[in-house]
């Protein structure tokens, strides 16, 4: 379970997310969709351990998420090229996680040869493939997926979120989606987090 405990979000002075508490349970589809400027993304940063929260805490089966080792809650971000080392090859990034196999490329349209190149030498669409490829770690528990698909053609965007919807009924795999199109988190997505006045602001 990822639970997140009477978290405040604070950012340049302005109050993004006041006493938000919920809960990701493994297999659940929690779709998060409001306008530009409330947090969305700071939300995933947080509840993947790369920002800390102004207070309150994040954790997973009642423990923090860990500093030094995996950690079970993945981000996959809407800028994706920001995560890769440039002067490292993706497939380099990649297998620091883990080593798919040729199925699970084919299945988000992945050509092998990308992962020998650097990451500039991609496109957003090919590099947002490759993220998400490389959160899929069979060590993920929890995945934040911040508009994951808003670079790739509404076919390959079908393929993928039916791969990951497979993962989450597998694994089970908990994933949080933040979007800005309701009607994919509507398909896609067992619940929402409401951005309301007393959560969001």
């Amino acid at each position: 379970m990822l639970s997140c405990r009477n978290v405040v979000i604070r950012q340049g002075g302005k109050v993004l997310w006041e006493n938000l508490s919920f809960s990701l349970a493994g297999g659940e589809r929690i779709g998060v969709c409001a306008p530009s400027g409330t947090g969305k993304t700071t939300l995933g940063r947080v509840l993947a351990g790369w920002q800390k929260p102004t207070s309150g805490d994040i954790l997973v089966d009642d423990k923090p998420l860990p500093v030094h080792q995996y950690c079970p809650v993945q981000l996959v971000p809407q800028h994706p090229e920001l995560t890769f080392n440039p002067w490292r090859s993706t497939g380099d990034a990649v297998h620091d996680a883990w080593h798919p196999d040729a199925k699970t490329l084919a299945r988000l349209h992945i050509n092998p040869e990308w992962l020998t190149r650097r990451p500039g030498q991609l496109s957003g669409g090919e590099l947002a493939r490759i993220a998400i490829l490389r959160a899929l770690d069979p060590r993920t528990r929890f995945l934040i997926a911040d508009e994951i698909t808003a670079q790739l053609d509404p076919s390959i965007q079908r393929d993928i979120w039916a791969l990951l919807i497979e993962e989450c009924q597998r694994r089970p795999l908990g994933m949080l989606v933040i979007s800005h199109q309701q009607a994919l988190l509507d398909q896609i997505c067992s619940r929402a987090l409401l951005c309301t006045a007393s959560s969001s602001r």
